[in-house]
């Protein structure tokens, strides 16, 4: 079968393009391999996206995946591989290739590791880049965050509302903080801050036990949250598609990729300002501009 539009990824910008393509009448696939909702599905409270005054990522992620189905679109989980071009493209993936006229590539971001002794052994046993998702695993427990910035505080704020204790890893003398004030933490007892710090080892026997620093002390813990930023998994298309420096796919004003027929938006391309109602956006423009695409060739 050969689908007008494909759009992979089911983050707001996935969504919200599949919305406007479908809308258009077009027969629509959205290929995803994780959560529908993407990242949204696994923060906290949202505050800053227009029409709710507050709402949890995890309903907000709802609302978009419920409004996408409720319009017609279809899903299929699935990891794509590659991506092979012509006048039809084909998007292939690890169980199944799909084609169609346009592809919205909308592959979000993915956290960045530590690359340290230990750290892929104890995945899923103790370290995890996702406090929302994880964090009640570690109730009553000791646990580390490793990171400099705003998430390293939002993850040590929500987890310090569950765990025994919470210590912060920074590889900075200070804080990197935009959202925060850099006293946030002066009236939380189970808080601790290690400063120009870096994690050189995490160890354990099945599960974490400890972490070591780079100045040789050992810190207890029974949990890692990394916190360290984020980046597109986009290796694959190298070659294919022109790319950044840092990987993020490099598109017009019209979210068009080097590759004829297939556009990018979201937390994948180049735009400045990396937010739920920015993503949404790119999504609107990327679908218009696969719809005026097909409708001229």
């Amino acid at each position: 079968m050969i689908y007008d539009i494909i759009v992979v990824g089911a983050g707001p910008a996935g969504l919200t393009a599949a919305i406007y393509a479908k809308r258009a009448n077009k027969n629509v696939l959205v290929i995803e391999r994780g959560l529908y909702g993407g990242q949204v599905a696994t923060i906290g409270e949202v505050e800053n996206y227009p029409g709710f005054l507050s709402i949890h990522g995890s309903e907000l992620a709802q609302v978009f995946y419920s409004q996408a189905k409720k319009v017609g679109v279809e899903f299929v989980h699935d990891n794509m591989v590659d991506l092979l071009d012509g006048k039809i493209k084909s998007v292939v993936c690890k169980k199944a290739t799909y084609q169609a006229k346009a592809v919205v590539l909308a592959l979000g971001s993915m956290s960045r590791e530590l690359n340290v002794e230990g750290e892929k052994q104890f995945i899923g046993s103790g370290v995890s880049y996702c406090a929302t998702c994880d964090g009640a695993f570690f109730k009553g427990k000791d646990v580390a965050v490793v990171g400099s910035g705003d998430s390293a505080v939002a993850t040590a704020l929500y987890l310090n509302n569950i765990c025994k204790s919470v210590c912060i890893i920074s590889k900075y003398p200070k804080l990197k903080l935009k959202a925060y004030q850099p006293n946030i933490f002066d009236r939380l007892k189970n808080v601790k801050i290690y400063y120009s710090a870096l994690v050189q080892s995490i160890k354990g026997d099945g599960k974490v036990e400890g972490l070591v620093l780079d100045s040789g002390q050992k810190v207890k813990v029974d949990g890692i949250f990394v916190t360290i930023g984020r980046k597109p998994d986009t290796e694959f298309l190298k070659n294919k598609i022109n790319l950044d420096e840092k990987g993020y796919i490099i598109t017009d004003e019209t979210a068009h990729s080097s590759m004829e027929g297939v556009f990018a938006c979201g937390d994948v391309s180049t735009i400045a300002v990396k937010q739920i109602v920015t993503a949404a956006a790119t999504g609107a423009i990327a679908a218009t501009s696969a719809l005026n695409y097909i409708a001229e060739h």
